[in-house]
C-alpha cells in the first residue's frame, strides 16, 4: 500500500459518501440539471445541439486521405480500410463482425448491399460518413463518432444489431470495434501488419499505425465525460487546461486536441502532413497556421467551439440507484481514500472525478510502457503543435491518472484493455457490473497471467514465439529496439495487499460513483 499523510485517510465522510448516497455537499451546489441527465434525455443549447452534429457526422474532407492510402505509392505503406465490406457486410450481421454500430436512421437493404438512408451521406454506421470522390466516386470519412460512440450502459440494445438512439451513448468509446480487422482485411495474407493488427484488443486502436512513429502501442478508445470537472493545469499560455491524452499529450486545450485527431484521420493530410515542394519531411511537425490558410476543410473555430460545449455537457454514467449495504459503503470509501486517493484524489482539484490527472513517471507498478512512449507530440515530430511545452519539458514520460466516475461501465482496464473481461453489448447495469467486478479483482492482483501477444510465425530474423513489440518497436535505421515491454496486463496491482472484504467493499463503494 503507498503510505499518505494522515490527513488523506481522515477524509470527510461527505466528500466519500455524497455521491453515492444521494447527499449533496456545498461543493456540488454548482452542477447544473444537464450534469445529471444523460444528453439524449436533456434538452441541448443549440450550441451543444450543434457540436453533437458535428461530432457525429463532420469528417472535413478526411475520406480523401483513406482513398489515397489504398492507392499509396509506397505498397509498404499502402491500406485499403475496409470499409466498402462494413457496408456491404448484412445489417444483422454488421455489429458480429466488425464490431461496428448501426444507425438507427438507416434499415437494411431487402436487395443485400448498402443499408438504405434517408440522409444521403449517411453509410448505415454511426460516425462513418460518405463523401465525394474522384469521378463521381463515392469514399468515406470518418466523424468522432465512429470511435467514441458507443452503447448505453444504463440503456443497453436489446438486439446490439439494431439499436436505438437512446442506447447510443456518445462519449463511452466503442469497446466492441474491431479496429485491427478494418486496418487488415485488405491487407495480403504475407504482410507482416496483419500481425501487428490481430494483436490490437477490440476497443483499442494505435493512434500512430497510419503516422507511424514505430513503436506498437493500441490504446483503448477514450471516454470523455465529467469534463467541466476534470483539474485544469498552467500549460504556459496564461489560461489552464485540462490534460486529455493518456499520456498528457492532449494538454493544450481541447480545441487543439481535436484538430490533432482529425489530422490523425484524415483531415487536411495533402495540404498539411503531406510530403510536398515546401515541405520534404513528411515528419516535420504540422504548421498550424500554414494549414489554415491552404487547407479549405480545415475545421473551423465554431465547429469546435460547439463541439467543446457538446462534450461538457456530458457526465459519466451512474450506476442505478443508490448502495443499500451503508456499512460496506462506508468501508469501501475508507478502503479507497487508503489505497487509492494518492492519485485518485477525494478532496481538492479532482475530488469530483477522482484523478489528479497528474502524469505518473514509469515505474515497477507501470502498466505496460509502449503507449506512454509515443513520440509524435515530442519537440520537432508531427504533432509537436499539439502538445504544451510543459509536456515537451517535463523530463519523463508515463501515463496520467485516469478518472474514476462511470469506472463501472469501462471494463476491461488498463490502456489496452488487458485487465478484465468485456460485458456483452447489450448486458444490463447489474450484468456489466459483474464484468466490472471480476475486472477490480483481476486489477487488485498480483497473481495475474502475464498477457504477451507473439509471432505466431517465424518473421525474417524473429522466430515464432517473438514477442510482437521487439518486432514492430523497432528504429527503421538502426534497428534499435524502441520498447521492450512485451507483458501487456502488468502493473498498477494497488490493492492487492487488501483483505478480501475490503477490495469487496473497495468495488461495491467505487460503483456507485
Amino acid at each position: 500500500m503507498r503510505i499518505f499523510q494522515r490527513s488523506t485517510l481522515l477524509v470527510s465522510s461527505m466528500a466519500l459518501l455524497g455521491g453515492g448516497l444521494g447527499g449533496c455537499t456545498e461543493a456540488d451546489s454548482d452542477i447544473d440539471d444537464l450534469d445529471r441527465v444523460t444528453v439524449f434525455e436533456h434538452e441541448l443549447s443549440t450550441a451543444q445541439q450543434r457540436g453533437r452534429d458535428n461530432w457525429f457526422n463532420k469528417t472535413y474532407g478526411g475520406g480523401k486521405f483513406f482513398a489515397f492510402l489504398a492507392v499509396h505509392p509506397d505498397p509498404a505503406k499502402r491500406i485499403r480500410v475496409a470499409f466498402t465490406e462494413m457496408m456491404n457486410t448484412p445489417r444483422a450481421d454488421r455489429f458480429a463482425q466488425w464490431g461496428l454500430i448501426n444507425d438507427p436512421d438507416c434499415a437494411a437493404n431487402p436487395a443485400g448491399g448498402a443499408d438504405l438512408c434517408d440522409d444521403p451521406a449517411a453509410s448505415g454506421v454511426v460516425g462513418i460518413r460518405k463523401e465525394a470522390g474522384p469521378g463521381g466516386s463515392t469514399i468515406f470519412g470518418v466523424a468522432c463518432a465512429s470511435c467514441h460512440a458507443g452503447f448505453d450502459p444504463n440503456d443497453p440494445p436489446d438486439d446490439p444489431a439494431e439499436p436505438t438512439w437512446s442506447e447510443i451513448h456518445p462519449t463511452i468509446g466503442n469497446q466492441y470495434a474491431k479496429f485491427g480487422r478494418m486496418f487488415s482485411h485488405n491487407l495480403a495474407a504475407t504482410d507482416a501488419r496483419r500481425l501487428m493488427f490481430a494483436a490490437w484488443p477490440d476497443g483499442a486502436v494505435d493512434t500512430t499505425a497510419l503516422f507511424n512513429d514505430n513503436i506498437m502501442n493500441p490504446g483503448v478508445v477514450t471516454a470523455f465525460w465529467d469534463q467541466k470537472k476534470r483539474a485544469a493545469f498552467d500549460i504556459g499560455t496564461g489560461h489552464d487546461e485540462i490534460r486529455n491524452g493518456q499520456g498528457g499529450e492532449d494538454d493544450a486545450g481541447g480545441a487543439l486536441a481535436s484538430i490533432r485527431v482529425y489530422t490523425n484521420i484524415g483531415v487536411c493530410f495533402a495540404e498539411c502532413v503531406a510530403p510536398r515542394a515546401d515541405r520534404p519531411n513528411p515528419a516535420a511537425p504540422i504548421d498550424l497556421d500554414q494549414c489554415r490558410r491552404d487547407c479549405p476543410d480545415f475545421p473551423p473555430q465554431t465547429d469546435l467551439d460547439d463541439m467543446g460545449d457538446f462534450l461538457r455537457s456530458v457526465r459519466a454514467p451512474q450506476y442505478p440507484g443508490h448502495p443499500h449495504q451503508v456499512l460496506t459503503y462506508i468501508r469501501g470509501g475508507l478502503a479507497f481514500a487508503g489505497t487509492c486517493s494518492g492519485c485518485h484524489v477525494v478532496h481538492g482539484d479532482g475530488r469530483k472525478v477522482y484523478s489528479n490527472d497528474e502524469i505518473n513517471p514509469m515505474d515497477a507498478q507501470s502498466t505496460n510502457t509502449c503507449r506512454a512512449r509515443s513520440t509524435n507530440w515530442d519537440t520537432g515530430k508531427l504533432w509537436a503543435a499539439f502538445s504544451s511545452d510543459v509536456f515537451k519539458a517535463r523530463g519523463f514520460k508515463g501515463y496520467r491518472t485516469m478518472p474514476l466516475t462511470g469506472v463501472w461501465s469501462t471494463t476491461p482496464f488498463l490502456h489496452n484493455q488487458s485487465v478484465g473481461p468485456w460485458a456483452t453489448a447489450g448486458a444490463s447495469p447489474s450484468e456489466r457490473a459483474v464484468a466490472y467486478e471480476a475486472a477490480m479483482n483481476e486489477l487488485m492482483s498480483t497473481t495475474r497471467v502475464p498477457k504477451v501477444h507473439t509471432l505466431p510465425i517465424a518473421l525474417g530474423p524473429f522466430p515464432a514465439g517473438t514477442p510482437l513489440t521487439y518486432v514492430f518497436s523497432r528504429d527503421p535505421a538502426t534497428g534499435a529496439l524502441l520498447c521492450d515491454d512485451a507483458v501487456e496486463n502488468r502493473g498498477h496491482t494497488y490493492g492487492a495487499e487488501l483483505s478480501p472484504a475490503a477490495k469487496a467493499a473497495l468495488t461495491y463503494w467505487l460503483k456507485y460513483q
